[in-house]
């Protein structure tokens, strides 16, 4: 496993050494549920990132908070709380960009809970913007268990088709997520406000197969 992760990650710090600060966000949200998928009535992430320019098209470093517990703690039905910290994931992206429309990245996401490596995520992009205003993409990331058990590896098949109008200044997008570990498919459906610097978003989101529901209020600004 530490030589699957060296292959992935020291590319990448090779190309990041050569090129110049480019462009930093920060991006964040509050999660209201209905289920117990996360633990919590109400839960935040938040997500700091910085993308170096370079000859491929870009290096993004990133750090994510996710799964915050935010809101009143649920229970399971035998009464046992589902408290729980934050989960962590650390994470390198490389841009590739084809030509003017078509494009593909790769990278490297290394995830902990309760200070200890929970999953090795090593994922592939691949994205076509059309000159009508419509994108898609597809994301596929590992899910490789960092423990000693012997779970087996599962993947997230995140599938989005966006659309931004050229005169409007708002953005819809929709996003197919499907986790081949639970066989379970999430629907989000996200209205942003597609304005420079700071952009607000609503999202609602369907997972685990109807297991919860949430409203997501949240924002990202890039400087």
């Amino acid at each position: 496993m530490k030589a699957l992760i060296t292959a992935l990650i020291y590319p990448l710090i090779l190309i990041s050494t050569t090129t110049l600060a480019d462009f930093t966000y920060v991006t964040g949200n509050m999660q209201l549920h209905d289920g117990l998928l996360h633990g919590s009535s109400t839960t935040s992430t938040i997500e700091a990132g910085h993308t170096f320019d370079n000859a491929l098209g870009g290096l993004t470093v990133l750090t994510e908070f996710d799964a915050i517990q935010t809101g009143e703690i649920k229970t399971t039905d035998e009464g046992d709380s589902l408290s729980s910290s934050p989960y962590i994931t650390l994470g390198l992206e490389q841009h590739i960009n084809v030509n003017d429309n078509f494009w593909v990245a790769v990278g490297y996401h290394y995830l902990l809970h309760d200070g200890k490596a929970l999953q090795y995520r090593p994922l592939v992009k691949i994205g076509y913007n059309f000159t009508s205003g419509v994108s898609i993409s597809n994301r596929t990331r590992a899910r490789i268990d960092a423990s000693e058990s012997d779970n087996k590896t599962g993947y997230r098949l995140d599938n989005r088709v966006s659309y931004t109008g050229q005169e409007s200044q708002f953005s819809f997008s929709y996003n197919n997520v499907f986790f081949t570990h639970s066989d379970t498919m999430d629907h989000e459906m996200r209205l942003t406000l597609t304005r420079t610097g700071f952009q607000p978003y609503l999202e609602f989101r369907n997972q685990a197969d109807d297991t919860n529901n949430a409203i997501v209020l949240g924002a990202s600004y890039g400087f």
